[in-house]
């Protein structure tokens, strides 16, 4: 597309920032010891304004949201207290359970019906997928009750009480209307299959069913917020989940010898674990070295849990404003642990657990050290301390290649036949979830970059300390620069679900927004970019935040409009060619270099200069001089700089631009 096809026209886009249009020009800053010639503006496209949704704009002039990114005055959300009961049989699979919730309104409207989860229907026969997945029943409901009433499924809610399932989404009208400040009590027996491979690999069992890790497995709540009322979209298999923050108590009951780990504090510990077991786990909770909680020996021994009289253990857990529950339990997993140091100066610590098989996953012998490292890591890069009592790491082979998280866990690998820099990339990143969407609630649905970029940003950034000698974000930085050049990519703006096949989720939601991020804190600096970065995470700790508040809370710290990047880089799919064009010497010395543009999207230069004397000169050329509608930027370098051995563009190697290969004078 040629820049004055660009400017026919500006129109609307789905998520409602303008797609082109023209701003006023700025004043160009001129460096201290050069004489700029500006050539006349030639039409260009120029970012427009970013235009935030109307929802978006009502929560602000409601106080629900605020201007500057941070959440308003009067900022609210709805509240769920999970009470939870379920059986596994291991031989079966099968998982039978009760779930009562208190749904606690404080949206101000009335409601007629809510809407639930019910993620296993993704493996009912039939369901609406955008990826394979296996027939095993989903989720069946054996009874639904609502105020103490028994409900019954209808075809149309507005004929009375009842409920009805629509693939993955279940909408429940109870007896009378919900009101602001009202308490909504439901109660639903459920019962599921565990899939071997479920929920496209995200939750399932080992096929020796010796372990499993069981995610997605219960009615839950949907979002209600104040841009969508309910958020409910249906589970399709890629675009993954938008939960709201609840408290949980879960009572799971095993057969005898199973471990069990979930989300939350384990609040019987002295009922299930044998005394062997307890004095290695207190052991643990103060170490920074590796201890063994049960290898094979104690697995073949049976003497990891106790012995009760009905060959049966309940584990009771509890916890507090967490987005989810998951949970795994294995008899013959390995047990790792040790613990990670979240505060400095002080001795609190968080338990790091690590379950894995020894005969088919040897890069795990390390697992405890990269969760140690990573929840260290993180807590520190933050400015959060990871807020929860342990962080474990269950290898998952014949489930997941990759990882997936959840609050407090995460399901990954084996990594066979790989380096074990692999496994540590896998386990950083997933426990970077921890912070963002488990800690801060993004909808991941319809905004997946800004978790998955968030997770691979601070993971590059830990890569760095445990790998030292390598700029990891320049180099996964490569794979989205290279996608771009060939005009493959897609909005980062686009739903989850509605990518086109091929890999431009992944770019779009991993390698991109952890490019941008890179970018921009150079542009900003570290120092003020870290700080922005903190305080989107802790103002929107335990809330919603949208993209629109993560654009203001940067603008507010950069004390700057950075439109022009969110538009051309996050809502569009522009890109950025820099170039060093020509450099025409001077016969008494001196020399005139012209810096082009040659892409859509703008962004600040940075230019190095090297001279015949052996000097270096530096020049910043400001985004406002490409907002201005110029393609060029002219330096003159007067007769006592001396001549010019070599141009470079972009020295520190993070703008983004898709051709490095004109960023170098003489060229090569």
């Amino acid at each position: 597309m040629n820049r004055s096809r660009c400017l026919e026209g500006s129109r609307p886009t789905a998520d409602g920032a303008l797609g082109l249009g023209v701003v006023a020009a700025a004043l160009v800053v001129l460096g201290p010891t050069s004489a700029v010639s500006q050539q006349a503006a030639v039409a260009r496209a120029i970012p427009a304004p970013v235009a935030p949704p109307q929802a978006y704009q009502t929560a602000v002039e409601r106080g629900w949201r605020s201007s500057d990114g941070s959440p308003g005055h009067s900022y609210w959300q709805q509240g769920s207290v999970y009470d939870i009961e379920a059986r596994l049989d291991p031989e079966t699979g099968r998982l039978e359970g009760t779930v009562r919730i208190r749904y606690a309104h404080n949206a101000p409207i009335a409601l007629n019906t809510v809407w639930l989860h019910l993620h296993q229907n993704f493996h009912s026969e039939g369901a609406l997928r955008n990826r394979e997945g296996e027939i095993t029943g989903g989720l069946t409901l054996t009874r639904v009750a609502a105020r103490d009433q028994d409900l019954e499924v209808r075809e149309a809610l507005a004929d009375g009480p009842g409920y009805r399932v629509e693939g993955t989404l279940m909408e429940l009208r109870p007896p009378g209307q919900v009101q602001q400040g009202d308490t909504l009590r439901l109660e639903i027996d459920f019962a599921l299959t565990v899939p071997q491979k479920g929920i496209d690999g995200r939750m399932g069992h080992s096929e020796d069913r010796g372990m499993y890790f069981v995610a997605y497995w219960f009615p839950r709540m949907a979002v209600l917020d104040d841009l969508r009322v309910w958020d409910a979209e249906p589970f399709l298999g890629r675009g993954e989940f938008y939960d709201g923050f609840a408290d949980y108590t879960v009572a799971l009951s095993v057969p005898q010898h199973w471990s069990v780990i979930g989300t939350g504090t384990l609040e019987n510990v002295e009922e299930v674990y044998s005394p062997l077991t307890l004095e290695r786990l207190a052991s643990a909770a103060l170490a920074d070295t590796l201890v063994t909680i049960a290898a094979q020996g104690e697995r073949l021994a049976r003497i990891v849990t106790r012995e009760t009289p009905d060959s049966t253990l309940t584990y009771r857990f509890s916890a507090t404003n967490v987005r989810d529950f998951a949970w795994t339990a294995s008899n013959v997993q390995r047990w790792d642990a040790t613990s990670a140091v979240v505060a400095d100066g002080a001795e609190d610590r968080v338990l790091i657990h690590s379950f894995w098989h020894e005969d088919r996953a040897p890069l795990w012998a390390e697992a405890w050290r990269y969760g140690k490292q990573s929840v260290e890591y993180h807590s520190t890069y933050t400015g959060l301390a990871y807020p929860w009592p342990h962080m474990t790491l269950v290898e998952g082979a014949g489930i997941i290649d990759g990882g997936m998280e959840f609050p407090m866990l995460t399901l990954i690998g084996p990594y066979e036949g790989q380096e074990g820099q692999a496994l540590f990339n896998t386990v950083s990143h997933e426990v970077a979830h921890m912070w963002v969407p488990m800690i801060v609630g993004t909808n991941e649905k319809r905004y997946a970059w800004m978790d998955e970029g968030s997770a691979s940003f601070l993971e590059h950034q830990s890569r760095m300390e445990l790998w030292p000698g390598v700029d990891h974000h320049r180099v996964e930085a490569r794979t989205y620069l290279q996608f771009a050049a060939g005009g493959a990519e897609q909005s980062m703006m686009r739903h989850a679900d509605w990518y086109e096949p091929g890999n431009g989720y992944v770019v779009a939601a991993y390698y991109k927004p952890a490019a941008l991020m890179q970018a921009l804190r150079q542009v900003l600096g570290p120092e003020t970019w870290d700080e922005a970065y903190r305080a989107f995470l802790s103002e929107w700790a335990f809330k919603h935040p949208t993209p629109w508040d993560y654009f203001s809370t940067f603008e507010r710290f950069a004390e700057r409009d950075l439109d022009w990047l969110w538009t051309a880089f996050y809502h569009d799919t522009w890109t950025l060619d820099h170039a060093v064009g020509t450099v025409t010497m001077r016969a008494g010395r001196g020399a005139t270099i012209v810096i082009e543009d040659r892409g859509l999207a703008p962004f600040p230069a940075e230019v190095r200069i090297r001279t015949t004397s052996g000097g270096t000169i530096e020049r910043h050329v400001p985004v406002e001089h490409w907002l201005a509608g110029n393609t060029t930027y002219v330096i003159t370098l007067e007769p006592g700089d001396g001549g010019v051995t070599r141009v470079e563009l972009d020295p520190d190697g993070y703008t983004p631009d898709v051709d490095r290969t004109n960023n170098l004078w003489p060229r090569g």
